[in-house]
């Protein structure tokens, strides 16, 4: 069976440290090898790939004499790890005439615009000249703060960051079930999803947990190819053992678990605004503004603000939030919190007379918020 597909000029493919591990949680070089051979022949059928890839940590965790798990003993152990991973890919890959590029990122770095906007400059141009681009997580420096959940979620971010035609996430299973395949043989596979079907999974499967060296649990996993589909671009799940699996996927082959776009798909812009921002602050308002938000698509303006809880400064990402803590949407804040607090509940006109000035797009102007 086939499924259709766009047309493939660029993808993004991700892979997880349980498909380059054996079960011993230890690097197999020839899983590097297969990945690096399938993303080859990718490249000699005109498709350009971005490979976003885990697995220092499991690369360097067994040269450290300290085998207590913790933040330093991880950070330690992918500072030690990276340099190895990258030297299996940039081997492999130069058999095939192809060379690599290494790009560690944190979270800062995406919801930095001028940094975001610096690593797709860097990517393209490593793509358009023919460079393959190797991805990582900056887990060295990474902490609970600035990490992302996990490399799909890297993945899904990247996908945007280079406007891909396709998420392929690899992985040890064979695609999405309705519980774990590796904990229940019943499980029963998706051959595809949409966007209303997986968030209805995800809540199910909240308390899910994965198995292997990757981190988080079943609904993490689920929220990549989520936020793929809100970029209006499918996702395909499927497992990185499966014989030649990726120019299969590319030929239009049924593996794995598609999730289909989504209808009502973001902008670059606004996706950005939804993903890419970690909002650490939040604005409480009232149900009027939220109606206004919602079925009115307006801007966020003072008088429907009731509070402010954490810091944050102009140009901040910010969730407004009814009182009861529900996040109606999400944006870029145009004043400070200090200055919220001075002129919240007030009208536009009165704005002026209490700050000296204003800004004429509103507390959150509407080009720049993602209703949730």
């Amino acid at each position: 069976m086939t499924r259709g597909l766009p047309i493939l000029n660029r993808v993004v493919v991700k892979i997880g440290s349980s498909s380059l591990c054996g079960p011993d949680n230890k690097i197999q070089e020839r899983q590097i090898i297969e990945v690096t051979r399938q993303v080859a022949a990718l490249i000699q059928q005109n498709v350009q790939v971005v490979l976003v890839t885990s697995g220092a940590v499991a690369a360097g965790a067994g040269l450290l004499q300290e085998k207590v798990q913790s933040l330093e003993n991880n950070q330690a152990a992918a500072a030690i790890g990276q340099p190895i991973l990258m030297g299996f890919f940039r081997q492999y890959f130069q058999a095939y005439g192809l060379n690599t590029a290494q790009l560690l990122l944190t979270h800062d770095d995406f919801q930095a615009r001028r940094r975001y906007l610096s690593a797709r400059n860097t990517i393209n141009y490593l793509l358009n000249n023919g460079i393959v681009p190797i991805i990582n997580e900056n887990d060295s420096i990474s902490t609970e703060e600035i990490r992302f959940s996990d490399n799909d979620y890297l993945g899904a971010l990247c996908t945007n960051l280079v406007s891909a035609d396709l998420f392929i996430i690899l992985s040890n299973i064979d695609g999405i079930a309705d519980k774990n395949p590796l904990e229940h043989i019943d499980a029963r596979m998706f051959e595809a999803l949409t966007v209303e079907n997986l968030e209805s999974l995800k809540t199910r499967l909240a308390n899910e947990k994965v198995s292997g060296p990757g981190r988080g649990g079943i609904a993490t996993k689920l929220e990549a190819p989520l936020m793929a589909a809100r970029y209006g671009v499918p996702s395909i799940i499927a497992n990185s053992r499966t014989e030649n699996v990726l120019p299969r996927i590319a030929q239009g082959e049924s593996l794995g678990t598609i999730v289909s776009p989504d209808a009502t798909q973001l902008n670059s812009w606004r996706a950005y605004i939804a993903h890419a921002l970690k909002p650490k602050a939040m604005i409480i308002i009232d149900e009027g503004a939220a109606r206004a938000l919602k079925q009115e698509k307006a801007s966020l303006l003072a008088s429907g603000i009731i509070a402010t809880q954490g810091d944050f400064m102009r140009g901040d990402g910010i969730r407004c939030c009814l009182p009861d803590g529900t996040e109606v949407m999400r944006g870029i804040v145009e004043y400070s919190r200090d200055e919220i607090t001075r002129i919240a509940g007030c009208k536009s006109d009165e704005i002026e007379d209490i700050l000296g000035y204003k800004h004429r797009r509103g507390v959150i102007h509407r080009e720049n918020m993602v209703t949730v």
